[in-house]
């Protein structure tokens, strides 16, 4: 591959897919200074992007001037490759369907410059799968954001097969650059990392739900009040090294090492009846059909953006 564009030199982003990640990621760019041009194959997926970045920017509390500046910047055009032609960088953001997907990264690799990097927001599909047949695969990575992606910072970086080590160096120097958290994966896994995580808390939450043994709200707010506190700011690891005692991880293995050979968990999924379904969603619509959605997204972004501003003080453990 030929060398990349220079990070000093990406003015321009190539924004394909404006579905909710991509408005995301539209937000996240446009404040950091960049020009976005969008593309998007929906009808009327223009005046939903734009509402979009006008209501985030009203959750951010943005002000109005502000906003007029960041819009001048957002630009709509009618193909992809109008998107992609004369972009430093492009996120791809399109239906997590693999056959889609592929053709649509295959088109933006076709037209895209050629020292232009290519991140594909996939939350789950591995890049090796989607670098096939595509022209210049070494520069086709996944940086796989989590939502609302203007406010939380992780974002998965991996790599595929045939992806060159210089564009995972260079994916994570530029979303360090505009502020995000990346994350390095070195294995390609189905849902990489977090997803197999929430996943897996998801897959018992519905477990207990069948079973009876909790509601939507119990297990949400043992969540929020709970271990959500914690995982704020520290992992499952440094979780259980603390719980040890000054003896850290190995005292608690011995401590309560036998707890993890007791059925508090189900690693499989349950079936997903109608009667299952329909109760998790009856739930679901009792403790939050009441709000309006949007309310709901304000709500959200309000507080991360307090959680977040909280953080900023504690410190890091690496750094003391």
């Amino acid at each position: 591959m030929s060398e990349l564009r220079g990070l000093e030199s990406v003015a321009t982003i190539g924004l394909v897919g404006a579905g909710m990640i991509g408005a995301g990621w539209a937000i996240q760019f446009l404040m950091a200074g960049y020009r976005v041009v969008a593309w998007d194959p929906a009808v009327d997926w223009a005046d939903q992007l734009q509402t979009s970045v006008r209501r985030a920017f009203a959750n951010l509390q943005v002000d109005e001037e502000q906003q007029a500046l960041f819009l001048e910047r957002l630009v709509f055009v009618d193909s992809c490759e109008e998107a992609v032609s004369l972009a430093d960088f492009v996120q791809e953001n399109g239906p997590e369907d693999i056959g889609t997907k592929r053709s649509l990264i295959a088109e933006i690799a076709r037209v895209a410059p050629e020292d232009v990097v290519i991140a594909s927001s996939t939350s789950g599909l591995l890049m090796s799968d989607l670098q096939e047949g595509c022209q210049a695969p070494s520069r086709l990575i996944v940086g796989h954001p989590f939502n609302p992606v203007y406010l939380m910072p992780l974002v998965e970086v991996v790599g595929g097969r045939q992806t060159s080590a210089h564009v995972v160096e260079w994916l994570c120097d530029f979303y360090r650059s505009i502020g995000k958290k990346p994350v390095a994966c070195e294995s390609e896994t189905i849902g990489f990392v977090a997803n197999r995580l929430q996943e897996a808390l998801f897959r018992e939450s519905l477990h207990m739900i069948d079973a009876g043994e909790a509601t939507a709200q119990q297990i949400d707010d043992v969540v929020r009040f709970g271990p959500g506190l914690r995982w704020a700011f520290m992992g499952p690891f440094l979780t259980y090294h603390l719980a040890g005692g000054r003896g850290g991880m190995r005292a608690f293995f011995e401590s309560f090492g036998d707890t993890l050979q007791m059925p508090y968990s189900r690693l499989e999924a349950p079936p997903l009846s109608d009667e299952l379904v329909g109760k998790v969603v009856q739930e679901c619509e009792e403790v939050y059909g009441q709000h309006n959605i949007d309310a709901l997204d304000e709500w959200r972004d309000k507080n991360i953006r307090i959680l977040t501003r909280e953080l900023q003080p504690l410190e890091d453990w690496s750094a003391s």
